[in-house]
């Protein structure tokens, strides 16, 4: 069993060393690289994307179903970053550049790196999309691995750290799920509730 783990992690290192030996190759590729996989650029687009969703539909029940969706989006993200956030608890597993001659382009974080929270984070939120509408969940779920490949290339995270966030919110998106089908009712009458209470207002005004 431990031959079986060190082989993997053997594996996964030869493929981080593979995919970040390709900086310096372009100071274009870099600066692009290290501007998808910050914190903000594609975490920033995505909610922009689903303050889209939210507001895009006009029947009640294309707006509910949206809504539903973005919810689900929400939780999902909560859910993974809670996970993560638990496994670290237990698990530390240390950044590329401090295992190895990593070519280094980004900061240097300092919590572990398995699993990667930015990729369970931005998945999260686009699983939903993706299942409800596949389009604009194939622009999230894009986004998301993009972010998670230029993570990989400037040096902060191995392929299996990655893998491990996307595992990570496909879990929370189950919970979410399920969660969300077992409190149906609650949801939709606090969504018409919201909706009911919007128009209110705007009479007043």
């Amino acid at each position: 069993m431990q031959d079986f783990i060190r082989t993997i992690i053997d594996f996964d290192q030869k493929l981080f060393l593979a995919v970040n030996s390709m900086v310096g190759t372009s100071s274009i590729i870099d600066s692009s690289a290290r501007i998808i996989g910050s914190d903000y650029v594609v975490p920033v687009f995505l909610s922009l994307i689903l303050i889209f969703l939210w507001y895009k539909e006009t029947s009640i029940l294309r707006k509910f179903k949206a809504r539903l969706t973005v919810l689900n989006s929400i939780f999902t993200l909560l859910g993974a970053c809670s996970i993560v956030f638990i496994l670290n608890q237990f698990l530390f597993r240390e950044r590329p550049f401090d295992l190895l001659e990593a070519n280094l382009i980004f900061y240097a974080p300092t919590d572990s790196s398995f699993p990667s929270n930015s990729v369970a984070a931005v998945v999260g939120l686009a699983i939903p999309v993706f299942k409800t509408y596949r389009k604009i969940g194939y622009l999230m779920l894009s986004s998301g691995l993009c972010l998670a490949f230029c993570r990989i290339y400037v040096g902060i995270h191995f392929p299996g750290d990655v893998l491990g966030g996307i595992l990570t919110a496909l879990v929370s998106f189950f919970l979410s799920t399920v969660l969300m089908n077992l409190f149906s009712r609650q949801l939709y009458l606090s969504l018409l509730i919201f909706e009911k209470w919007k128009w209110l207002k705007i009479v007043r005004l």
